[in-house]
Order: C-alpha cells, then structure tokens, then sequence
C-alpha cells in the first residue's frame, strides 16, 4: 500500500481512504452540491484510473462496486489495466474499503479537496508557503504548519491567497476611484470627445427607454423591479440576448435584420436552469411564442424561423452561468472570471435577493453579529456598483416588491422588497408593474385624441431613479409579450397622465 509523506502536495492516506469510502457508498457521488470529486484531485495515474472506474461504473447504474467490478472493467482496457496490476490494485481495493470509515469521510474529502486547491495555486506560479510548504525541515514547524493546515477551510485557503495578492496589489495601485485634480483638468479634452462619442451605450430593448436611460452604458448599474410574474427574467433575457447577438427576426417586415454586433455578454441566472433559459431565447430571436417550442408544434415557416435562431445564438457572444444558491464572494468571483477569460463587458443578475449562503457569509465578517436583511441587500447593492467601477462594466439586476404596491399610483424605492436603500447607488432604477383599470381610464384621453397604437399599453415603468438624464419622475408605457420576451415602448407620460414627447433613440452598432 502507498505510504503517507505529510509534506507533500499528495496526501495519499487521504486518497486512499476517499477511495474506500466511494466503495463502501457509491452513491457519495451523486451529493454534486456537497461533493465535487474530479479526476484532478487524484494526481497519480494509479489512483486517477480507479477513481475514474468507479465513477464510470457508477454513472453506469451500477450502484454496488467491487474489486471484482473494478478488476473486469479495467481488464478491458490494457494500459490502465497494465498500471492497475502493477500496483497490486486488488489488495489495494481490499484494504482502502476495509480501512475506511464512512463518518470519517468529510474530513478526508476536504484533505484531499485542500491539497488539489494548493496543487492549482502551485501550477499557476502561486506561493503557498505561508500555508503549507515542501521546503520546511524543522520538526517543530512542521508540525505547527500541519496543525494549522488541518484547522483551515477551503474558503479560508482562497482568501488568505486573495489577501496577499489584494496586499501586494495594495503597494503599488491606488485604490479604485480614488484620485485628485484641479476640477478644469481635461475638460476640454472630454467636451470635444463627447462631440465624437456622446455618452450613449449599447442598445437596450426600446427605442424609448434606450432615449431616457441612455443605453447600457459602462460602469453603470440599472435596476428593475416588479411584482412576481410581471416577468422581470424574461424583460432580461430580451435585452441580454439583444447584446450578445447581431440578428433578429422582424415580424413587422418578416425577415431577419442586424440589431447591432454580438457584444460578449453574460446571463447569471440564480432561478431557472439552462434549458429552461435557452427556450426563452430562442423565442426571442425567432419571435415564435415559446409555447410552440415547448410543445414541437410549428406552422408555416415558425420552425425554420427557431432553426436559423438556433445558428444565431451559436455564433453570438451570449454565456448563460446557473448560481442557485450564491454569496457575494461568489457573484464577484463569477463576473471577474468571465470578464478576464471572456472578455465581457455587460452583465445581467437575476436577482438581486439574500441565499442561506450569503447570510453566512455577511454573518461570518460581521463577526457572529447578525445583521437585518435590509442592510444585506444595501451592502450586495453597493458591491455590485463598486464592481462596475472596478472592472468597467455594465450590469443589469432586478429585485421583488414588496405586498404593498397595488395601492400605490407611482411606485418608487419605498416598494422595493428588503430595503429602499438598495437604490442608493443605481444609476438607473425603475419598477415595472401591469396597468391598473384605473391607469388605463387615466389613458383614454390620450388614446382618443388619434394616437393610433396597434398594441395596447399591458406594462408601465416607473422611472424613479435616473443619473445624466432629465426623465427622471415618468411612467413609459408599454406592450410586452412575455412569449417571445418582446417589448415595445408606446409612449410617456407623466406621473399625472400628462403625455411627454419623447422620441426613440435608435443606437446602430458597429465594429
């Protein structure tokens, strides 16, 4: 049997007691929210080509696994089988299942789970020797680092990593957004460069709403709440999906036309998985109701319309990145991640709300102090701005209102679920609620003085909060057919009903 060497990035004890625990309870495998084994953190070929028999065998059906299993699945294939023998893999199947203690299986989990981590952080040129070093002789050290090793969570590891580089970051990079300047400095230089390039970002859905909030503009957090099934995730799939791809089919003209570039975008969805995302999309793109999708049923030229959709979300710039339940850490880590390996600029986060994971995690820093709700959402809220200065990107998130709005004519922040306070550092916030019959008998005199519309006002947006546009304090009326995540802006009015005329800003993109 392979021995043990506590100074190395190999804690074969602790590979070899996963293993028979995987042996004992196969089914350990399935846990994918608890535990994440892969054939990375088995780093020799003799354990790697076990742990991926089981695996395989399990992923198989088979739900009881054997030495005997192993042995003749293995057989099948010579190289492996060759390694397997040579290392007297029977008896080593034998002893790990007999050694192992299923109630010990967390601790050993997490061994193996924190020398794959160090493994990682070695191979991309990180210095772990402040966590656990090769190089140390002493006998004493060694045993206090070992101590020490074994006391530390896998968060803990990554954070204290985070730290020195955040440290190191610290002693030669002002912190974001701080800086100092007579107030006429380059202020030529910006009046003549927003002559050429006038502060206007990438087209969201409605020429209206693009002309009062200015596009998605970089470095700007925008947020939309409404009550539940108003469809806030659908609102957002159509405007992300607007992003990152560069056609759409026209019902009005009945064909495809360019909507701008595919600008690399990402979707963070925390309720709905992938398919149940990719279907909204497709419907988008195509304009067929996602019904029709769902149930395979097409008329006309409505599946050859899905099937073109299908080769435009294939070449497009749109990622889809499923967090159920999230923290913070996790949200930031995310977005820098796609940002740095993706290149994306423009986020969507649906939703803005606390998880039992959050709560540990603002419990956990606040120091055991349990904090209100209200504040968590206002610190998430003020993370996500932050973030948007930081990394220099534009970020789309919503939220829930709270019981309260039915009686209220104009919504604002104060209906906003968990905290008013969350819209203290949006750049754009509006709250998106189905017209009341009063609004509507409110409308009629503007609707009987010709304004001609073919679709009826189903939706209004409260603009409470605008930054760099004169609209703030307007509602704008509009249609939406949440089967294509569609929307048409009609008009706008005033908090009173009084029309305002406001005309559509068409963005045209290019490279």
């Amino acid at each position: 049997m392979n021995g043990v060497n506590n100074l190395s990035l190999v804690d074969k004890r602790s590979i070899f007691l996963v293993i028979g625990c995987l042996l004992q309870k196969p089914n350990l495998l399935n846990n994918t929210t608890k535990y994440n084994l892969t054939k990375e953190d088995f780093p020799e070929k003799f354990h790697k080509i076990i742990f991926a028999s089981i695996y395989n065998l399990w992923n198989e059906g088979i739900t009881s696994i054997d030495y005997v299993m192993i042995d003749n699945y293995l057989s099948k294939y010579n190289l492996q089988y060759q390694v397997f023998v040579e290392n007297n893999g029977i008896e080593y199947l034998q002893a790990a299942k007999d050694s192992a203690d299923i109630t010990n299986f967390n601790y050993v989990y997490d061994r193996v789970k924190k020398f794959s981590l160090l493994r990682s952080y070695q191979e991309s040129g990180i210095n772990i020797d402040h966590i656990y070093s090769e190089k140390e002789v002493d006998l004493r050290r060694q045993e206090l680092m070992q101590e020490r090793f074994d006391s530390l969570s896998l968060t803990q590891i990554t954070e204290e990593i985070d730290k020195k580089i955040v440290d190191i970051k610290g002693k030669f990079l002002l912190h974001h957004g701080t800086a100092g300047q007579h107030a006429a400095e380059g202020i030529v230089e910006l009046k003549e460069e927003l002559k050429e390039n006038p502060e206007i970002g990438l087209p969201l859905r409605g020429g209206i709403m693009n002309m009062i909030t200015r596009g998605a503009r970089l470095k700007k957090l925008y947020m939309r709440s409404a009550p539940t099934s108003v469809g806030k995730t659908r609102l957002a799939l159509g405007d992300a999906c607007n992003l990152g791809t560069n056609e759409i089919y026209s019902t009005e003209l009945n064909r495809w036309v360019k909507n701008g570039i595919a600008s690399p975008t990402l979707f963070i969805t925390t309720e709905l998985e992938m398919d149940e995302v990719q279907t909204p999309l497709l419907a988008f793109l195509s304009g067929v109701n996602e019904t029709k999708i769902l149930d395979g049923e097409y008329s006309g030229d409505e599946e050859a319309r899905v099937d073109y959709a299908i080769k435009v979300l294939q070449k497009g710039q749109l990622w889809i990145e499923y967090l159920p339940n999230f923290s913070y850490q996790d949200i930031e880590n995310t977005v820098k991640r796609y940002f740095l390996n993706n290149k994306i600029r423009y986020f969507f986060f649906d939703y803005l709300h606390t998880t039992m994971k959050m709560l540990a995690e603002v419990g956990k820093e606040a120091g055991g102090i349990r904090l209100r709700e209200d504040n968590i959402l206002h610190m998430f809220s003020t993370n996500l701005k932050e973030l948007c200065n930081e990394l220099g990107i534009f970020m789309y998130t919503s939220t829930q209102v709270s019981g309260d709005w039915e009686s209220r004519k104009t919504a604002n922040q104060n209906i906003l679920r968990g905290a008013k306070a969350i819209a203290d550092k949006l750049d754009v916030g509006m709250i998106a609620l189905k017209p009341t019959k009063e609004d509507l008998d409110a409308l009629k005199p503007i609707l009987e003085k010709g304004f001609e519309l073919v679709e009826q006002p189903n939706l209004v947006f409260h603009i409470y909060k605008l930054r760099r546009s004169p609209y703030q304090g307007v509602k704008v009326w509009s249609y939406v057919d949440l089967g294509t995540c569609r929307l048409k802006n009609l008009f706008v009015t005033k908090n009173d009903y009084t029309l305002i005329p406001v005309q559509s800003l068409n963005i045209e993109v290019t490279e």
